[in-house]
């Protein structure tokens, strides 16, 4: 009773999000996606957010990692998922995923990076 989840395609047209939600939550998902596949994804959940909607998004971020092996090890799974996964995802950096949320209109509330021993980015937005 504290948590619905919803399923569908998010990268259908007919796919529609439940509308009003307290949070949406996304955990290692987004990097399964083009760029302009999460601007898509993320505009459908602007449409069923309000202004008090939180968008939590955690992701391993390749330029936030503590060391310089792990960034590496990160982006060398880009390539495992451009040519053996889908075709089109790759593991981002910190101001593109930003930035792919931010053109489905919703703006940056906060970023904690560097958390647990994977050293991923939580990352809070809000609608603009």
């Amino acid at each position: 009773d504290r948590i619905k989840t919803h399923s569908g395609n998010v990268l259908a047209e007919s796919t529609a999000l439940p509308a009003k939600p307290d949070a949406v939550w996304m955990s290692q998902f987004l990097d399964c996606f083009s760029l302009s596949q999460i601007t898509k994804i993320l505009k459908k959940v602007h449409e069923a957010a309000d202004k008090d909607t939180l968008v939590y998004v955690l992701e391993p971020l390749w330029d936030k990692q503590r060391f310089e092996a792990s960034a590496y090890s990160l982006q060398a799974t880009s390539l495992y998922f451009t040519c053996m996964a889908n075709g089109n995802s790759k593991m981002y950096r910190f101001s593109e995923l930003k930035e792919a949320v931010e053109k489905a209109g919703f703006k940056l509330d906060c970023a904690h990076h560097n958390l647990g021993s994977n050293a991923y980015s939580l990352l809070v937005f809000k609608k603009a």
